[in-house]
């Protein structure tokens, strides 16, 4: 997105702000916002990992196109998503993950997760139809909505562009569970991802407290929301709200973050938040 084209996308916006986030226009603005901070990381980062995050990019486009011609609803929304992802050479299949043994957590809202030597660590399947949650601006704060596919992969993204985590997509798969989605059936599709294994410091506390995740942060140039006590902001746009000890592992090397919650919102917009300590 151009200068231009972005002055007239924000002077575009009603009520001095960005508008309802499930709506279009919402849904919209928190995409381009996210696509001005990858354009604004992606030569600051290891070759590789520009890649990486480039690669989440392709399969949004994708995505998103398959998906723009589909007006089916219920199961039937799951059809463009997994054509796609068979057309090129996307899809896994869900025996795969049988072959990989019992997965070593299943207890988490968002992933399955599997220990996996071969991708360098472990395979996150997210549950079936369902793809976390993503912050989102709204009145002056900032708020969950669940996230779709596309936002799912805008967060990855976000992640290994501004923490430099080694996050690759690994490709779409469906399995004969149950949907988290109340009336839909069994076969919706899940992402799946990779990391790589981070090893903690010490067994007796593999994760940081809120004191080291906080100064992590401030090193980071975030700075906490007020009232949230796991909410922070940046002055770039960058939004994370799920900042707490079990998202983070301690390594010998310090602070490593493994899934956060992610978006970005308008470098004008966030300066409007109310912050706990003053924004850098």
């Amino acid at each position: 997105m151009s200068q231009d084209e972005r002055k007239a996308y924000l002077e575009g916006l009603q009520d001095g702000g960005p508008p309802n986030p499930t709506g279009e226009k919402g849904i919209a603005y928190a995409a381009q916002e996210a696509y001005r901070v990858l354009d604004e990381h992606a030569a600051g980062i290891p070759e590789k990992l520009a890649a990486q995050m480039g690669t989440f990019r392709e399969v949004i486009r994708g995505i998103e196109a398959a998906s723009a011609g589909s007006s089916e609803g219920g199961t039937g929304a799951i059809s463009p998503v997994v054509a796609w992802a068979e057309k090129e050479g996307r899809l896994i299949p869900s025996d795969e993950f049988d072959s990989l043994g019992g997965p070593v957590s299943g207890d988490t809202s968002e992933h399955e997760v599997w220990h996996y030597d071969r991708a360098g660590g472990v395979v996150k399947r997210t549950w079936a139809g369902v793809y976390g949650q993503v912050p989102v601006y709204w009145q002056g704060r900032i708020l969950m909505k669940n996230a779709s596919l596309p936002e799912y992969l805008r967060r990855m993204a976000l992640q290994v562009a501004v923490f430099k985590s080694d996050i690759r997509f690994e490709g779409i798969t469906t399995s004969d569970k149950p949907s988290m989605l109340v009336g839909h059936k069994p076969g919706e599709p899940s992402a799946v991802i990779s990391q790589e294994w981070i090893e903690a410091a010490t067994l007796s506390k593999p994760s940081p407290d809120d004191g080291e995740i906080a100064k992590f942060m401030d090193d980071h140039g975030f700075r906490r929301i007020r009232d949230s006590a796991t909410g922070w902001a940046r002055k770039d746009g960058v939004i994370v709200m799920d900042a707490k000890t079990d998202n983070f592992i301690m390594s010998k090397g310090g602070v490593v973050p493994i899934d956060l919650q992610m978006g970005a919102i308008g470098t004008d917009v966030v300066k409007g938040l109310e912050y706990g300590e003053g924004l850098r």
